[in-house]
Formats: C-alpha cells, sequence, structure tokens
C-alpha cells in the first residue's frame, strides 16, 4: 500500500505542497505527472495526525483530490484523533465534539479508517469503517528497551483509573503479564481538579511500576498516581504513553522516565519511538 504521508512529507511515496491562505484555510497542491503510472484501483493511505482542525481539513482535501484523480481505495490512518477525550457531552452547555468529528469523517466515505489507540470504544462506535490500532506492540517495544537496560528488573502495570483499567487488562493479557495495579482518583468536572489518589494495594515496596495510558497532556494525573505509588514503597514509577501533547512540559514530578510516541508531535527528552512503525 502507497503511503500519502501528511505526518513526515518527505517521506510520503507521492509529491506535493501545502500552504496556507492568509485567511488561515489550508491548501495543497499535488503533482498529478509523478501519478500518471499509479495503478488507482489499489488501496492508498493517507497517513495524518488530526491534532487540530487544520490538520482535519487537509486530510479531507487529500481525499476529496484523490477521488477526483478516481483513486478507488483511500483508506485514513489517524495517529492522533483530535476530540477524541470529548467521547460524550460533559456538562451541560458544552458540545458532544467527537461526536460532530466522526460525522464530517463519515461524509468523506474512506474505504477504512485506522485510530491509534482512541481514547474510548466511542470513537470507532461513531466513525463508519473505524478500526482501533492497539498501543500493544508500542507498550512492548518500550518495556523491551528498558528491560534491555536493566535485565531480570521485575515489573508492575499501573492502571491510572478506572477508564483505563479495560484496556491495560488486554494489554497484560497480549504481553503476558499478571501483575497489574488499579489506581483511581477525583475529578471535579467543572475545575479539572484532581485528588483523592488511590491504589488497590497496600505494598509496592521496591517495585518498579509502568503507569500505561493513552494521553498525556498536562501530567497531572500521572504526577499524582506516581506520588502516591511511591508513598507505597515504589521504587521508581515510569510513565508510557501513546500520545504525549506534554503541555506542561516534559518534567512531571515523581515519574523517572517516560516512553511516548510521536503521535501527535514529535519530542525530544524523552523515549520517542516512531508511530509509522505502529501504523
Amino acid at each position: 500500500m502507497q503511503t500519502f504521508d501528511l505526518i513526515y512529507p518527505e517521506r510520503s511515496a507521492f509529491t506535493f505542497k501545502t500552504m496556507l491562505f492568509p485567511d488561515g484555510q489550508p491548501h495543497i497542491k499535488i503533482d498529478v505527472q509523478q501519478m500518471e503510472n499509479v495503478d488507482r484501483t489499489a488501496p492508498v493511505r493517507i497517513l495524518t495526525r488530526l491534532n487540530n482542525a487544520n490538520d482535519l481539513l487537509m486530510a479531507l482535501f487529500v481525499k476529496n483530490t484523490l477521488d477526483y484523480l478516481e483513486f478507488e481505495q483511500v483508506e485514513l490512518h489517524v495517529s492522533y484523533l483530535l476530540a477524541a477525550r470529548m467521547d460524550r457531552v460533559m456538562l451541560d452547555g458544552e458540545p458532544f465534539s467527537l461526536k460532530v468529528v466522526a460525522s464530517v469523517l463519515n461524509q468523506s466515505k474512506f474505504k477504512k479508517i485506522r485510530i491509534f489507540d482512541p481514547h474510548s470504544e466511542v470513537a470507532t462506535a461513531l466513525i463508519d469503517r473505524s478500526y482501533v490500532v492497539t498501543n500493544h506492540l508500542f507498550v512492548q517495544d518500550a518495556l523491551r528497551d528498558y528491560t534491555r537496560k536493566y535485565p531480570g528488573e521485575k515489573y508492575t502495570l499501573i492502571s491510572p483509573d478506572a477508564g483505563a483499567l479495560k484496556k491495560i487488562h488486554k494489554l497484560a493479557q497480549f504481553l503476558k503479564i499478571d501483575n497489574v495495579v488499579e489506581c483511581m482518583k477525583e475529578r471535579d468536572p467543572k475545575t479539572g481538579a484532581l485528588t483523592n489518589f488511590k491504589a488497590m494495594t497496600e505494598d509496592l515496596r521496591g517495585q518498579t511500576c509502568f503507569i500505561v495510558d493513552d494521553i498525556c497532556d498536562g501530567g497531572g494525573t500521572f504526577a499524582g498516581t506516581a506520588k502516591m505509588l511511591k508513598e507505597k514503597g515504589a521504587g521508581k514509577v515510569h510513565l508510557i504513553v501513546s500520545h504525549g501533547i506534554f503541555s506542561r512540559g516534559i518534567a512531571i514530578e515523581a515519574i523517572d522516565e517516560i516512553y511516548t510516541t510521536d503521535s501527535y508531535r514529535k519530542v525530544e527528552g524523552v523515549h520517542c519511538l516512531p508511530i509509522e512503525k505502529y501504523m
């Protein structure tokens, strides 16, 4: 399958140029001469991050252009899904943002949409012909990298909250790991304040803990969880997170090392693995 790469254009099988008009509208121009001998019945994928509205528009513009060029099977492979966390109406007066994004994608009639580690199953329920790319291989690579440096060190997988628990048990089954600890927290839906961090175990003496989750934005959940784990005796606490936004930087209190991907952006100063490997 040939890739129309909007994440790293220099790796794309198709040559194109992008720009922004003065009013902020994104635009793309594809080199059609390069496509003269391309098999337009074969599948082609658009690989992209949907970090913001312009990223979404650009992906739709590429699909529209390929439709005009009579490509028959266009897939969308999404490394990061815009509005994935807004998978319901949180408070009165707020939108169901993911449903809006899904409606726009559905109108474009992609042959298939693959999404790397979306926040919840709501994404694939709303988006037609969509499939989850799990974080399993990414987490496996992160753990292998760590155990190469520290051979023989035993570790525990940590679910930071109830929302991550179902996914982490599937991950543990894939990795053939029995040691999983569930954690909980309370969040004020109006202010976002986090309190009352708990773990479903009392003794983590000397253990190495890996918190595994989909998104790190400000990092408050992980700082609070890591601090609580160390109070219970954990020796080291590391973070494996699929999508590294790090809006407050990569220094997270009580977290010793971080593994992420470049699904949202390439992150310096942490172990940042290439998303293309997992898509």
